[in-house]
């Protein structure tokens, strides 16, 4: 933490040194310092040895300084409202510059002063080799005073000397240490002013407007009681006094709290509206409201303890007659659309477009419901206005907010166009795939396996087609090119078989076609897959127990799936034994359809044997084979069946695997998946392939964290707080937000942008809310929600953010706030009435709204109305941070009896022809008991008056009791 601290007078170097005068310059005589060390023993010193006498630079050698080096006036150039009762002075970064060419003496004076003439006093002109001024001897000081008004400022950290401060940064600290020089005239207000920087010796003066030397060069440039004197300038400005009083203690001082129930006198706080002709075009109400009917209607901010449940008519009949009739209205264009409307003529009445229903587009319902929040707003005048309110700013604002919306959007018109694209695709593939596999048989659709059959995965992770095939009860072969050839329609084995068929007795036979299908879609415990399937023999069950009776023509011998009766198994395998002696045995290799059954002549003989020695003996046998026990599943219990063909893992059936593969290659879910790759999974979260439209578009809409408060004080500040254009100056209230009027504003505000963004062909579903902060901080989360997630059945004002916080708004009107625009208010809990002290709980406000260039309202969070009264809290209003001033206040009756030096005001300062004098005259300023500090006026140096003469910061509080009734 720095602190501030005042110096009287900073020199530097020789002169320093400089003990006296010749021809208006120091005169500096150094010494030689002599030290004889001899061979290594102890130093003597001897006396010094003064030098010459060498003349330095004195203020005749200068015609003015580097202007770089000033770093402030004050009061600014320029400036039209400067504080009457502040002193003119002027910065300078060089903290030695006002002693730089001084002269030694018993109180050095600075070679330079500050001058302040009025407008009519003097002006500047050019001259010799400098601007001059010609000033009369009224508006000159007392030069033998000037040592009081020159003074350097330090601000050091805490526990920093000032003076290593001051060395450290003596030229070049600009805000740490920097020299001031002040003008102590009392200035008038309401004048114009020129301040001057003029030289405080003859030779200065002389060397300025290029006179010769004068012998007297020392000397103070001009003395009291002299009539006029022509000067040359240094630097100069401009400013203009305000008038009196306009310092900010004064200006603060004036704001006046007003009690709440004063305000409702005076109709603060809510707008009387005339609903007598709610439809300008036909009095509906005639014959039941008289001639004049009005609603009050507040705004989002009220006094407290104002009511704002549901509005009250001053004639009860014409609002129920106008909540009936507005019902009506707003019900026609959705009453239109019901079935028994359909086919009659067109309407042609005001009905056909009704004014807009309030919500719709977030709640979906588009006639008036019988309660909650959605009744509120559409059928009350206040909320409806409210609402119009929030529409009209879009109205009015369109082409803004439709610019921020696009640039908000950024690549999402272009996902659309990709999800357009892809949902086209992904629909023609699945229309093609309809038509062309969703027809094929199981047998067939294996038969395309090929093209599957080594780089598709499973869904489950199986790995590819092939992967799944080798142990499943398909046939190994069942997706080879070779098995494609002999079982193509009007292939080999396909006309072999249906020869040998119309042959047999084809009463339980099956051709080919239809086996391969029964074959491909029967389970896995059936007897045609697992031998037509090439079990490995090491994978086959050991045989097992007996089964009992017969197998006859008519017993259907395997799985029901399989459907052929034993006779038409005969047939087939001798069928396919013949194609082992056909095709296999003539071929010039082994044609591996089947490789686990080793020799396919042999073993078809065999089970050819096993399957008519079954069909004939009806005595109880040992089965050798499991194949052949499985195959007369109707034999035995399912129980047994399941038990013993629980061990065999033979894996899917085809029919399984052809679904698989239907499911995997579907359009929709490759689609899908490459839109999550391309696009990314925060744009494709929440869509899978089972959805109804999962590459739907995007539906998005803007975000504005902007609040909307700012944008209603700045357009229509009586709809924010009703009569905030004729509340009175210089005054204070306390108000409460209405959170029904702000969401009834918001619905209506989101409600009429969604259907711009929908004009404009910007991607939203109309549902979503772009507004969502109406108070100050804005930000993106929302303020009030979604409203499309509100309740049907809350009212309005259940979601308003502050709900459990509280917000209590404070209302100040002052011109305090426009002459000095960054005063701050806080909030105080205050201990002992006071904010001055140890335990006071200190609260800054939320947020700060303008009104206008003196108005502003500021926003305490978590401060209830009870709660502020209850513990005492109080609102202080304090001077803003700035650089330094100087000066004394005007006595008031609210100025504090002069105590300490704060507390002296214009009326116990010493003056003389208007100069504040650094001595006591007539009795100023008053003695008093109480301990000083400085400890008196008089034997002081510039620092002690610089203490003085600054002004602290002030604050003035005032309890918020002083603004409640009661």
């Amino acid at each position: 933490m720095s602190r501030r601290w005042f110096l009287a007078s900073v020199t530097l170097g020789a002169a320093a040194d400089a003990a006296s005068v010749k021809d208006a310059r120091p005169l500096f005589t150094p010494a030689a310092k002599i030290t004889r060390t001899v061979d290594g023993g102890p130093a003597e010193t001897f006396p010094d040895r003064p030098g010459p006498s060498l003349q330095l630079l004195g203020p005749g050698d200068a015609l003015g300084f580097d202007r770089s080096v000033v770093v402030r006036n004050e009061p600014p150039d320029g400036a039209t409202d400067a504080v009457p009762e502040y002193f003119a002075h002027v910065e300078f970064s060089d903290a030695s510059l006002p002693w730089l060419l001084s002269l030694p003496a018993a109180s050095r004076l600075p070679w330079l002063t500050l001058l302040v003439l009025r407008d009519d006093e003097g002006d500047l002109a050019p001259g010799t080799l400098t601007q001059v001024v010609t000033a009369p001897g009224s508006a000159l000081p007392d030069l033998a005073e000037s040592w009081a008004w020159a003074h350097v400022e330090a601000r050091v950290e805490d526990g920093e000397a000032p003076q290593d401060a001051v060395a450290r940064d003596v030229r070049s600290g600009v805000d740490d240490v920097v020299a001031r020089l002040v003008c102590p005239r009392r200035l008038d207000p309401d004048r114009g002013w020129l301040a001057c920087m003029v030289p405080t010796t003859k030779a200065g003066r002389a060397a300025g407007l290029g006179e010769p030397p004068p012998p007297d060069g020392a000397a103070a440039a001009w003395i009291p009681g002299q009539s006029q004197i022509t000067l040359p300038v240094y630097h100069a400005w401009r400013f203009r006094t305000g008038k009196e009083g306009s310092s900010f203690e004064d200006l603060a001082r004036r704001i006046e709290p007003v009690r709440t129930d004063r305000l409702k006198g005076l109709g603060f706080g809510s707008r009387t509206v005339d609903v007598r002709h709610p439809w300008p075009h036909e009095d509906l109400l005639k014959g039941i409201a008289p001639d004049e009917v009005t609603v009050p209607v507040h705004g989002a901010l009220t006094l407290p303890g104002t009511d704002t449940a549901d509005e009250e008519w001053t004639h009860r009949p014409s609002m129920d007659k106008f909540r009936e009739l507005v019902t009506n209205h707003l019900d026609a264009p959705a009453s239109r659309r019901l079935p028994d409307h359909v086919g009659s003529p067109p309407d042609r009445d005001e009905k056909a477009v009704a004014a807009p229903l309030y919500g719709s587009h977030h709640s979906g319902v588009q006639t008036v419901p019988p309660g909650g929040w959605m009744r509120q707003l559409n059928t009350q005048v206040k909320y409806r206005i409210a609402a119009a309110i929030g529409a009209r700013y879009v109205q009015l604002e369109q082409e803004f907010l439709m610019a921020r919306a696009w640039e908000q959007i950024g690549q999402a018109d272009e996902a659309n166009q990709a999800l357009a694209a892809g949902e086209l695709a992904a629909a023609a593939a699945e229309a093609a795939q309809a038509k062309h596999l969703g027809t094929m048989k199981t047998a067939a659709l294996t038969e395309l396996a090929t093209l599957y059959r080594d780089g598709m995965e499973q869904p489950d992770g199986a790995g590819p087609v092939q992967a799944v095939l080798d142990p499943s009860a398909v046939p190994r072969g069942a997706a080879s090119t070779a098995f494609v050839r002999l079982t193509r329609p009007g292939g080999a084995l396909r006309r072999r078989t249906g020869r040998t068929i119309a042959e047999l007795d084809a009463g339980g036979a099956m051709p080919t076609a239809a086996f391969l299908g029964e074959a491909m879609d029967a389970p896995k415990t059936s007897l045609p897959v697992t031998w037509l399937a090439g079990v490995r023999p090491e994978a086959l069950p050991a045989a097992t127990g007996t089964v009992q009776g017969p197998l006859t023509r008519q017993t259907v011998f395997g799985d029901p799936a399989a459907a052929f009766s034993t006779r038409t198994l005969g047939h087939l395998i001798f069928t396919m034994w013949m194609v082992c002696v056909d095709f296999i045995e003539r071929s010039e290799g082994p044609l591996a359809m089947f490789p686990e059954f080793g020799n396919p002549r042999d073993r078809l003989q065999a089970i050819s044997d096993q399957a008519t020695h079954a069909a004939v003996d009806r005595s109880p046998r040992e089965t050798p084979r499991t194949v052949l026990v499985r195959g007369a599943r109707r034999l035995i219990g399912a129980d047994e069946s399941s038990a013993l063909l629980a061990d065999t893992g033979l894996g899917m059936t085809g029919g399984e695997l052809v679904g698989r593969i239907r499911r995997r290659v579907r359009p929709m879910p490759r689609t899908t998946d490459h839109m999550t790759t391309l696009l990314g999974g925060a744009v494709m979260s929440g869509r899978t392939a089972d959805d109804p439209r999962p590459l739907r578009p995007l539906m998005r809409h803007p975000e504005f964290g902007f609040p909307i408060a700012a944008e209603l004080l700045a357009r229509w500040p009586e709809w924010a707080v009703p009569g905030i254009t004729n509340f009175q100056d210089d005054s204070s209230t306390l108000l409460e937000p209405n959170p029904a009027f702000v969401e009834a504003l918001l619905v209506g505000l989101n409600q009429e942008f969604n259907r711009e963004l929908r004009w404009r062909e910007y991607p939203t579903d109309e549902a979503g809310t772009p507004f969502s902060r109406f108070w100050p901080p804005g930000g993106a989360a929302p303020g009030y929600g979604e409203i499309a997630r509100w309740r049907p059945d809350d009212k309005l004002g259940d979601h308003d953010p502050s709900a459990d916080s509280k917000l209590l708004v404070l209302l100040i009107r002052a011109e305090v706030l426009r002459r000095y625009p960054g005063t701050i208010v806080l909030a105080a809990k205050s201990v002992n009435r006071t904010v001055e002290g140890a335990g006071v709980t200190w609260q800054e406000p939320r947020f700060v709204l303008p009104v206008d260039e003196r108005t502003n309202l500021y926003g305490f969070e978590g401060l209830t109305v009870s709660q502020a009264a209850a513990e005492h809290w109080m609102f202080v209003v304090r001077e803003p941070m700035r650089a330094a001033q100087f000066g004394f206040d005007k006595r008031t009756d609210a100025s504090p009896p002069f105590a300490s030096w704060p507390d002296l005001t214009w009326d116990e300062v010493p003056q003389v022809n208007g100069f504040v004098v650094p001595r006591v005259v007539g009795g100023l300023p008053p003695t008093i008991a109480a301990p000083l500090d400085p400890p008196r006026w008089e034997g002081l140096d510039a620092a002690d008056f610089a203490r003085i003469l600054f002004q602290r910061p002030f604050q003035v509080a005032f309890s918020a009791k002083t603004m409640l009734t009661g």
